[in-house]
């Protein structure tokens, strides 16, 4: 299993594989997020984009993105999706974590459903707070 980071200009070359996989995520934003504009957003070099691969086959994809802080630096992942988890996500957290050190941030941190916090436990990722939404619509 492998996992790269998607440099910008081969976005276009994956971008029909990677869509369905993110888009899952991108509904359960609240309609905080499309996924125009989570695709927008990597285009501009406002996320990054992530693939794991299997002989060849793209089996899952991530978002990421930078957000600073006063105190600190923190690399935030956005969207995640596809098949597999239990083959890519050892590699993928150590691959995030060496990128995060790499452009000095202090962790990695995501929202996402409570789901999450059991897969990411075998990665040593902890819950620290839970998100309270009340909608006005």
């Amino acid at each position: 299993m492998n996992v790269s980071l998607v440099p910008v200009p081969c976005v276009p070359e994956v971008w029909d594989t990677v869509a369905p996989m993110l888009l899952k995520s991108t509904e359960m934003s609240g309609g905080r997020w499309s996924l125009e504009d989570v695709h927008s957003a990597i285009l501009n070099e406002k996320f990054h984009l992530w693939v794991a691969m299997e002989d060849n086959v793209v089996v899952a994809a991530a978002t990421t993105s930078f957000t600073d802080y006063p105190q600190c630096r923190m690399l935030t992942g956005q969207f995640l999706g596809g098949s597999r988890l239990k083959g890519w996500m050892e590699k993928l957290d150590a691959i995030l974590e060496k990128w995060g050190r790499q452009h000095g941030c202090k962790g990695i941190e995501l929202t996402g459903r409570n789901g999450w916090a059991r897969a990411l436990k075998a990665v040593h990722w902890a819950p620290k707070y839970t998100v309270m939404e009340k909608s006005y619509e």
